[in-house]
């Protein structure tokens, strides 16, 4: 529990940007969501909007033609892109997606993207993109589907990577197959040997538990100050409760809350919030190293959290759609509200 408030008060102090008349349009978050196909639509949506209103400044969908104008329907806050045209060629889209993905800090990758040869040819080429860029990546659904067939598209990332799988039971399940691990090990061995079999991808595994792992050991810096650590923690184990209703759709809203902090993570280290009162992190700290680390664990948190609230609410009836108006106050709840600089919070008591 200690190490778990002092997580999150690392995020909410360190990696959560603030809210200052300093920042432009943007600085706070460019989302992008590779997904949206003629059966799925809702996915990309929660996604997105679970990033907007999380905090991003602008979400970008990236859909099949027929996907996009339902998915302009549900929001006009999203800017969509219905450019994965089946009439096109990969590298015909190619070309329009690389001029979207400079826009963007971080892709989300796979929500209701569709198992089709050409929908999964178009995510493998936004992974070959991403890799070219110095561009966060989180992916779910559809796209651990490709990852689960073609663990290439996630290898020799440059750098250190900004790389989030959020697989359920059963997609971390085809991931250990697919890398030879043996799924019946014990739980808390899995996440960080899977992780090192995909050269150290930050994996976020979905369960009871969430169980979050970049396969080396847990930093020092990511326990209380008087912790004693013996260097061979590997994991990060949230225990925090979710809700009971497992209605489909609340994983993107995950992914989408996810994107966002690791967006945040990156510009913090960057410095891009150094003019509004936010240093970087210095050079003896280790976070700089460990952002996907966090990103995970303060997505997880919160969107436990959000269910939670949202179950208590609703119970049996409860609809992701549902969560989404809920998200501002746990966003506080879990991360607190001081958001504004002290400087300029009076004006908005």
């Amino acid at each position: 529990m200690a190490q778990h408030k002092h997580i999150i008060n690392l995020i909410s102090k360190q990696v959560i940007p603030p809210l200052s008349s300093k920042l432009h349009k943007g600085q706070a978050g460019r989302i992008g969501i590779i997904g949206g196909s003629g059966d799925y639509t809702g996915a990309p949506f929660f996604s997105a909007m679970g990033a907007m209103r999380f905090g991003a400044d602008l979400a970008h969908v990236i859909c099949e033609p027929n996907a996009a104008t339902v998915i302009k329907g549900y929001s006009p806050d999203l800017i969509v892109h219905g450019i994965l045209d089946p009439s096109k060629t990969v590298d015909e889209i190619k070309v329009e997606l690389k001029g979207i993905l400079e826009r963007l800090h971080v892709l989300i990758i796979g929500p209701g993207l569709g198992r089709t040869e050409h929908t999964q040819n178009c995510a493998r080429a936004a992974f070959e993109l991403a890799k070219q860029t110095d561009l966060g990546v989180v992916v779910d659904a559809d796209g651990l589907f490709l990852v689960a067939n073609d663990p290439s598209v996630i290898l020799n990332w440059p750098g250190t990577p900004r790389l989030v799988l959020t697989p359920n039971v059963m997609e971390f399940k085809r991931l250990c197959e697919k890398m030879n691990i043996d799924p019946k090990a014990p739980a808390d061995t899995l996440c960080p040997l899977l992780s090192r079999a995909l050269e150290n991808t930050t994996i976020l595994q979905k369960g009871a538990n969430d169980i979050i792992s970049n396969g080396f050991p847990i930093p020092a810096s990511l326990f209380p100050n008087d912790a004693q650590t013996d260097g061979k923690q590997e994991i990060l184990k949230n225990e925090v409760k979710g809700g009971l209703k497992r209605c489909g759709g609340q994983g993107d809203i995950l992914s989408g809350s996810v994107g966002v902090l690791l967006a945040w993570a990156g510009e913090w280290v960057k410095g891009v919030y150094d003019d509004a009162g936010h240093p970087p992190p210095s050079q003896e700290s280790d976070l700089g190293k460990h952002i996907a680390l966090l990103a995970a664990y303060g997505g997880s948190t919160f969107n436990r959290t959000c269910s939670r609230r949202t179950f208590e609410e609703k119970g049996r009836s409860m609809q992701t759609e549902d969560m989404i108006p809920n998200i501002h106050k746990v966003f506080e709840e879990v991360f607190g509200n001081e958001g504004v600089r002290s400087d300029e919070a009076k004006e908005y008591a």
